[in-house]
């Protein structure tokens, strides 16, 4: 299913995923760590369209949210590696904080949103 559900994400945003967010979304979706709630893959499509992630932040994905108004952000091709936290009523890069360095770094630090 959850292959299936990263296809459709990937056919939605029109291009292949970094194949470390993939393995991300593979082994993280549907966990809620610290204050994080990380999106299962059959969930990606309908919070970024609700969020209008593509529209306001070409590139990016909305992965997760912090359950406070604050979307968490990557690229999906991963370029930059780094995790952003952004709130949901000002979905631009330019209000992007940055969390994390990377997925990895970031899941190990316990997905710190502050």
């Amino acid at each position: 299913m959850s292959e299936a559900a990263l296809a459709r994400v990937e056919r939605w945003y029109g291009a292949a995923l970094a194949a470390p967010l993939r393995a991300f979304v593979l082994a993280h979706g549907g966990r809620e760590i610290g204050a994080v709630r990380l999106y299962p893959a059959d969930e990606i499509v309908e919070r970024n369209e609700t969020y209008e992630t593509r529209d306001y932040c070409p590139g990016y994905l909305t992965v997760g949210d912090d359950g406070g108004g604050r979307a968490v952000v990557v690229h999906a091709a991963l370029t930059p590696p780094t995790v952003f936290v952004v709130g949901h009523g000002s979905m631009s890069k330019a209000d992007f904080v940055a969390v994390g360095s990377g997925l990895q770094a970031w899941i190990e630090g316990g997905c710190a949103v502050d």
